[in-house]
């Protein structure tokens, strides 16, 4: 075989070596394109999870804020004999542990 002919030869399967390199990644990138859209999802879904949280541990918070005030304020008129304010004060906690009843959701008292 002359040399012209091994280089063409030669040529010919560098391109085709080239050719496979080039296809291997092309599925590669596409195999990682994939995962990206996969661990995208997964963080969208992981973030939606945490602003739930937050906002169930805020209203949570807000809540405790609240029963510590009514039981404080519950006390100080205990200890100054107001029973006016402390019916009044009744009134709200079974207003409160009615609402808390009430709640069947996956952070209430009814689960």
């Amino acid at each position: 075989m002359d040399p012209e002919k091994q280089d063409v030869i030669k040529f010919i399967l560098y391109l085709m070596l080239l050719e496979v390199e080039m296809r291997k990644k092309r599925e590669k990138t596409g195999e990682m394109e994939e995962q990206l859209r996969a661990d995208r999802a997964a963080l969208e879904a992981m973030e939606n999870k945490r602003l739930m949280l937050t906002s169930e541990r805020d209203d949570k918070i807000a809540e405790k804020k609240t029963v510590d005030k009514l039981v404080a304020d519950f006390l100080q008129a205990d200890a100054n004999g107001d029973f006016e304010a402390q019916k009044a004060m009744e009134n709200q906690i079974v207003a409160l542990i009615s609402r808390d009843a009430g709640n069947t959701g996956p952070s209430g008292g009814g689960g």
